[in-house]
Order: C-alpha cells, then sequence, then structure tokens
C-alpha cells in the first residue's frame, strides 16, 4: 500500500499542479494521516521530520486525534506533539 501512495503523490506531482497541500511531521515518529480523494481512501503515513504533497484538488482529511477536516489544496498540515495543526 505504501509503495502505491508514493506512487499517487509523485504522479500527482509530475501532474504540474501548482497547489497541493502538504503535511510535515515535526515529531520523533510515525504519524498517519487518512485521506479521503475522489472517494478514495488511503494512509498516508510520514516518518519523523518527513514533509509530503497530497491532496491536489481538495480531499478529506482524518487527522491524529480522528478528527475531519476538508482541504481544498492549499493548507499545511503541521504535526507535533501528536497534535495535527491546520495552517
Amino acid at each position: 500500500m505504501w509503495k502505491s501512495l508514493v506512487a499517487a503523490v509523485a504522479l500527482l506531482a509530475a501532474g504540474g499542479s501548482s497547489y497541493a497541500a502538504s503535511a510535515v511531521n515535526k515529531d520523533a515518529q510515525t504519524r498517519t494521516l487518512v485521506v479521503t480523494e475522489g472517494g478514495s481512501k488511503s494512509d498516508l503515513a510520514l516518518a519523523a521530520g518527513e514533509t509530503v504533497e497530497f491532496c491536489s484538488s481538495g480531499c478529506f482529511v482524518t487527522l491524529p486525534n480522528g478528527d475531519l477536516e476538508a482541504l481544498t489544496g492549499s493548507e499545511t498540515i503541521e504535526i507535533s506533539g501528536g497534535v495535527a495543526r491546520i495552517k
């Protein structure tokens, strides 16, 4: 599943999209977001210190605490201390 997600993110990045949400994990352990885009759910695991771009055309994200947020594709999710904040 991880390889599929990496491939999907790479494909979206190569598609020339100028807007995408990003997530940065400032914690020392892996954190997972659940991304629902186009009716399809996938887990987005972020290793310690990792930054990933995703959600180029809007999506829903389930944060580590279980909250569900709608993204338009221009936001940054910052995870620190196990807590996710949208900026």
